[in-house]
């Protein structure tokens, strides 16, 4: 008897492709979720988004929405977190990659990334007072981990000699806040790729700045750098 109950639990089970094309189904409604979220929180003010709205768009039930999301706000919350989360998983990793060229190329990266999201930056851009304090909570989180991703690619750079020695938080701050500067003012005036190669290139210039300098110094010819002390001494 218990050989024949354990046998009907074993059956009764899904079997790994049934919960794995089960677990497609719901990470696809809840993508559509949220960029139904994300297109009516774009285009409308916040009061004036509704669930039954964002459940039409995203062609589901009501019932099935608030089984992602219990409420309006955390829909709200649900995109920004979503939006930042795919911002930095863009992000290139590649530990064995030349740092002045990962630093660029990352850059790059989140300069496309936001310009091909237009809707995700209007939200970026728009406070919203009711939901203040957990929006900000949200966002300086993600912030937290951009700064560190950035800073510990420059502090790495400065350790092989690449980059001058600098405050490498405060420079990473300087990173983030051009690239919100370049998406607001700058891009519906020239190709987004000219910008984004621009930007990378004037912020690696700016952390090499002295760093060459000091590299040319110690490949000078031992020669040439006596000649040099003889002429000061005189």
């Amino acid at each position: 008897m218990k050989a024949e109950t354990r046998s009907y639990a074993a059956s009764a089970r899904p079997a790994p492709a049934a919960r794995l094309a089960a677990n497609e189904r719901a990470d696809n409604k809840r993508e559509r979720i949220l960029a139904a979220g994300l297109r009516l929180f774009a285009d409308q003010p916040y009061q004036e988004v509704t669930m039954d709205a964002v459940a039409k768009q995203a062609s589901v039930a009501k019932g099935t929405l608030y089984l992602y999301f219990g409420s309006k706000e955390d829909l709200y919350l649900g995109v920004i977190s979503d939006g930042l989360e795919k911002a930095t998983q863009s992000l290139p990793m590649d530990p064995e990659a030349d740092v002045a060229e990962r630093l660029r190329a990352a850059i790059s990266v989140v300069v496309r990334f936001y310009n091909e999201r237009r809707d995700f930056l209007r939200i970026l851009a728009t406070e919203e007072p009711r939901l203040a304090a957990a929006r900000n909570r949200v966002i300086e989180g993600w912030r937290q981990k951009g700064l560190n991703f950035f800073s510990s690619m420059i502090e790495q750079g400065m350790e092989g000699g690449i980059f001058r020695k600098t405050d490498s938080r405060m420079a990473a701050y300087a990173i983030l806040g051009a690239i919100r500067s370049v998406l607001l003012y700058c891009s519906s005036r020239r190709p987004i790729a000219e910008l984004s190669d621009d930007l990378g290139r004037i912020m690696i210039d700016g952390l090499r700045n002295g760093a060459r300098e000091r590299q040319a110094g110690q490949t000078r010819a031992p020669g040439a750098a006596a000649a040099t002390s003889s002429r000061a001494s005189k």
